[in-house]
Order: structure tokens, then C-alpha cells, then sequence
């Protein structure tokens, strides 16, 4: 029995040290440029937590060889600088290759003096990679089709309005069905890398965060940790802090009296927090649309917060534009420009841009302007306004 208990200790020690001589293992990456010598010089660029760390090495009768390891698979370039170009007073021609980083046995071969006509072997991430352009390349060839039509069409039809809006209309069609076929594919492969690219590529202004969680979180939990796991990770949260129906995050800040208002204040109304600043002329240009619906709506309880990213030299252009503007709801700034600490909080990256909040404080809709703000308050309050 001792002998068999002695047996098994010894088999779980060499497995314990197989495991972790596997996990200690890095990355090679090989290369065979053409006949390339000196002063020719490769380059390999790895993206090590969002800032790019370089490695070089002189090229030899074609060859180059990098050694390393990576704590989780990366975005990484190959580039070659073919010669020194000190005096001549023209930039080199860029030469590179993009691929996927694992650690790996990667080899570059071409024939030819330039590595972006290499073709890449031993790394599983970039086959994957391939893999997934091909599933996805028949929705994107969607779009050929469209461009092609439009391409086609007399310069008449080119600035018809209805024609144009029937286009964007198909258009969001095929968005969807990519954003569909990508979320397939991460859920089918929740142990591939690419299956988090494909979620972070389906990341764009407005998305569900309550729903890309859900997904996000069947990833296999190594790769949720790698580097862009966890920058999806906080993309996820920091829009969901503002997803419609969640409490919309409390804030307060001085008024042009210098009197302090607080969001909570507006409860039991809706209430429209617009972030915008004297300088921009896009919410300049959105005003005369808020002021119609606060004029058709305020009687039935809805209101509207503005929040000034003017900046403190800027005090007297953001009283200026409130009265050029005629805004008579309340605005409040602490006058920190972008660094306005409710736009932070709102995760708030270009203006204008607003918040519609109801009476318990959920948030309810954002980014609503022209005819958008006009047709979600008529759902909400009806359509006799006043």
C-alpha cells in the first residue's frame, strides 16, 4: 500500500512538473527573408499590455530568431528594415506582417526580400484567425454589394434622401447579422482567443453590456484574464454603469448662482441630463430641438439638466451661450472641461450627449437627439403635449 501511495505521489509530481514546464515554455519566432544581409534588421513589435515592447536582431543569409514569452496571447507585428536610409531624406518603405502571439514555434518563410509576403506556420492563433475571416467574409461581402449598387446609380439617385436612407437601412441589417455571427462563434468557442476579439469587436457605442456580460463571461476565465480580456472587462462595466435601466449614478454640482443641484433633486420627473459646452457647435446646433421639447413637455413633468464641460477661463462664454441659446432650465458645470466630474462619471468621450432618466432614477435612453428625443417623450407622455 505504501509502495502504491509512493507510486502515485511520484506520478503527480512529474505531471505538477510537466505541467508547469509546459506553462514556462515561451515563444519562438523564426524567419527565412529571401537572401536579406546586413544592414537589414528585424523588428518584432509584441503589444505587452497596451504598450508596444520591441525586440531586434541583425538578418542573416534571410534569417532572423526571436526568443521571449508572452503571459497571454497578444497582437504582434514582424517588420523589416531593409536599410539604414540615415541621409537620404526618404522614409523607408514599411515592410511587416501581422500575426497573433502565443507561446509558439512561429515561422515566417518568403522567398521574396519583403516579410509581408511571408507565410506564416505554427501559430494556432493565426489559423484561428483565418478561420474566422472566412466564416465572416460572406457578411462582408454584403457591403461590396451595396457599395457596388450605389456606385452604380446616375448622380440623381446618388442624392435622393429616400434612396440613401434605404441603403443605411440595409446596411444596418448586414451589422446586425455580423454582430449575430460573431457572438455565434464566441459561444461555440469559448476556449479561443479570437473569441474574444470577436466580442470586443462587437463593442460599438450603445451596446447591451448587461447582455455582452452574459457572453463575456462563458469565455474560458484564462483568457478573460489576458490583456484584452480585461480591457473588455472594463469596457463592460463602465458602460453599464449608464445601460438603460440601471440607476442612473448620482451626481451634484453648482448652478450659475453658484447654488448646488443635486440629480436626486429631480425625482419623480423625467429628467434629460445633457452634457454639452459653449465651444461645441453640434450641441449649439441641438439646442432649438431640446427647447421644443421642453416647451412641449415640461408641463407634464419633463425636465432637463445641462452639464457644462466649459472650462473655467471659458465661464463667462458658457453664461453667454445660455442666454444666446435661451436655455431656461437649469445648468451646472464645475468647470473642469473634460475632466467635469458627472461627465466622467457617465463615461461621457464626445458631446453632445444626454441621459434620459425617469422618475425612480433608472435611466431609460441616451444619446437621443433631432426627431429621436421627439419620438421617445411622445411614447412616454402621449401625443397631446402641453
Amino acid at each position: 500500500m505504501k509502495n502504491n501511495m509512493k507510486i502515485i505521489m511520484l506520478i503527480g509530481m512529474a505531471l505538477s512538473l510537466s505541467l508547469f514546464a509546459e506553462a514556462q515554455n515561451g515563444y519562438t519566432v523564426k524567419g527565412q527573408v529571401g537572401k536579406l544581409n546586413k544592414p537589414a534588421k528585424a523588428f518584432l513589435i509584441i503589444n505587452d499590455n497596451g504598450k508596444p515592447k520591441v525586440d531586434s536582431v541583425m538578418i542573416v543569409d534571410g534569417k532572423f530568431e526571436f526568443k521571449g514569452s508572452t503571459p497571454s496571447p497578444t497582437d504582434a507585428n514582424v517588420m523589416i528594415r531593409h536599410t539604414l536610409n540615415k541621409n537620404s531624406g526618404v522614409a523607408p518603405k514599411r515592410d511587416a506582417k501581422s500575426f497573433l502571439l502565443d507561446n509558439e514555434n512561429i515561422s515566417f518563410v518568403t522567398p521574396t526580400d519583403s516579410i509581408s509576403k511571408a507565410v506564416i506556420t505554427g501559430s494556432t492563433l493565426t489559423e484561428e484567425s483565418g478561420k474566422v475571416d472566412n466564416y465572416l467574409r460572406p457578411f462582408y461581402d454584403k457591403y461590396k454589394v451595396l457599395d457596388n449598387e450605389f456606385k452604380a446609380q446616375p448622380e440623381a439617385k446618388k442624392q435622393d434622401k429616400d434612396y440613401i436612407k434605404t441603403l443605411e437601412e440595409r446596411a444596418k441589417v448586414i451589422a446586425d447579422e455580423i454582430v449575430a455571427a460573431k457572438l455565434k462563434y464566441v459561444k461555440e468557442n469559448p476556449d479561443q482567443y479570437m473569441s474574444v476579439m470577436a466580442l470586443n469587436s462587437t463593442l460599438a457605442p450603445g451596446f447591451d453590456a448587461i447582455a455582452a456580460e452574459k457572453v463575456f463571461l462563458g469565455i474560458n476565465e484564462n483568457l478573460r484574464n489576458s490583456y484584452l480580456g480585461k480591457k473588455v472587462a472594463e469596457r463592460i462595466a463602465s458602460t453599464k454603469k449608464t445601460q438603460d435601466g440601471v440607476e442612473a449614478p448620482e451626481f451634484s454640482q453648482t448652478d450659475v448662482d453658484g447654488k448646488i443641484v443635486k440629480l436626486s433633486d429631480y425625482r419623480g420627473k423625467y429628467v434629460l441630463v445633457d452634457f454639452w459646452a459653449s465651444w461645441c457647435a453640434p450641441c449649439r446646433r441641438e439646442n432649438p430641438n431640446l427647447i421644443k421639447a421642453y416647451d412641449q413637455y415640461h408641463a407634464k413633468g419633463f425636465e432637463i439638466l445641462g452639464v457644462s464641460l466649459d472650462k473655467p477661463t471659458d465661464r463667462e462664454k458658457w453664461l453667454k451661450a445660455i442666454a444666446d441659446d435661451k436655455l431656461i432650465w437649469k445648468q451646472v458645470s464645475d468647470l473642469k472641461g473634460w475632466e467635469n466630474a458627472a461627465a466622467k462619471l457617465y463615461e461621457v468621450t464626445a458631446i453632445p450627449m444626454n441621459f434620459l432618466v425617469d422618475p425612480s432614477g433608472k435611466i431609460v435612453a441616451k444619446d437621443l437627439r433631432g426627431e429621436a428625443l421627439n419620438e421617445k417623450l411622445k411614447s412616454l407622455f402621449g401625443n397631446n403635449p402641453k
